[in-house]
């Protein structure tokens, strides 16, 4: 509607310098023609928009015109942007809105303001070291949960070898540090589906049968506080060459429980000695037997046995030739 597309203008001109008619016709889906003839119109409104002409030319709106369509602060301005700028809309298929939306918000606003804070915060929600997932089922799946309807996925869980078919009940979708995930009921039990792992989705003809009073920020922390649980932590005390120090303590961050940090309990010279409660007790032997005996366990005394019976379990193992 023309209406709307004029509108469109005003908060892009309001956002932008300098903007070509080539530029609008292609945001908006329309001919060069069509935006002259619109920006007649807005002229004739008593908007005050001009053209500049020559190479560099475009057309521009005068400074201070604001129209007045909301009471946002200047601050309040800068934190929507700043947030509404992240990829997590476009993740769910809402780029098309999220771009209207923003270009509404800049009507209010100056550059400055829509800038200022973009200036001096970068968000940054990739892990260290993982590659980006899939998903190319989320905006289907976003959809399925608002419709509360029934979904069929296949999905590849790390303990299968192929994809397992599943119908679940959606209740909806969480994103935690760039990784999307499905929460659902499967069978009346809510379960968290990793959107990565999800091979292929029908939305079901069904309504979804979800408990009453469901939500999905409690159902979401109950999962994570279940998985973050998990076994007691093992304690150890590690001594580590100076010269390894910071890559050794590089991978033990990845491996230390919930809540905890290393701690330095001595130094000199030649090493030093950390203290950490771990997740999994196989993964801090594993990573001292994979240093070749650089890294020792110095407590307790029960973990750094436990590592001499592997160590020679290990070799033995692999001084043999393998079958087949």
């Amino acid at each position: 509607m023309r209406a709307d597309r004029l509108l469109s203008i005003m908060l892009l001109l309001r956002t932008r310098d300098r903007v070509t008619a080539t530029e609008l016709a292609e945001r908006l889906e329309v001919s060069e023609r069509t935006i002259l003839r619109d920006m007649e119109a807005l002229s004739a409104a008593g908007v005050p928009v001009y053209a500049d002409r020559g190479r560099s030319g475009g057309f521009s709106m005068l400074d201070g015109f604001r129209a007045d369509v909301s009471d946002l602060t200047p601050m309040e301005t800068q934190v929507l942007f700043a947030y509404l700028g992240l990829d997590t809309f476009g993740d769910l298929g809402l780029s098309r809105q999220l771009g209207s939306a923003l270009d509404k918000l800049a009507v209010n606003a100056t550059l400055g303001d829509v800038n200022r804070l973009r200036e001096v915060v970068h968000v940054d929600r990739r892990r260290w070291f993982a590659g980006t997932d899939d998903v190319t089922h989320l905006p289907g799946l976003r959809r399925a949960c608002a419709d509360r309807r029934r979904v069929r996925i296949r999905y590849q869980s790390p303990r299968d070898d192929r994809p397992v078919s599943r119908v679940l009940d959606p209740l909806g979708v969480v994103e935690n540090g760039n990784r999307w995930y499905l929460v659902a009921y499967h069978q009346g039990e809510p379960r968290s589906y990793r959107l990565a792992r999800v091979r292929a989705v029908t939305v079901l003809d069904a309504p979804a049968r979800l408990p009453d009073g469901a939500s999905l920020a409690s159902v979401w922390e109950s999962l994570r506080s279940a998985f973050e649980t998990g076994p007691e932590p093992t304690h150890a005390v590690l001594r580590i060459p100076a010269e390894l120090e910071d890559a050794v303590r590089t991978v033990l961050q990845g491996q230390l429980a919930t809540g905890h940090e290393l701690s330095v309990i001595r130094r000199d010279a030649g090493s030093v000695d950390v203290s950490g409660a771990y997740r999994f007790r196989q993964a801090v032997i594993g990573m001292c037997l994979g240093y070749a005996g650089q890294v020792q366990i110095v407590a307790p005394a029960d973990l750094r046995h436990e590592a001499a019976r592997v160590a020679i379990a290990a070799a033995n193992a692999h001084t043999t030739s393998v079958a087949g």
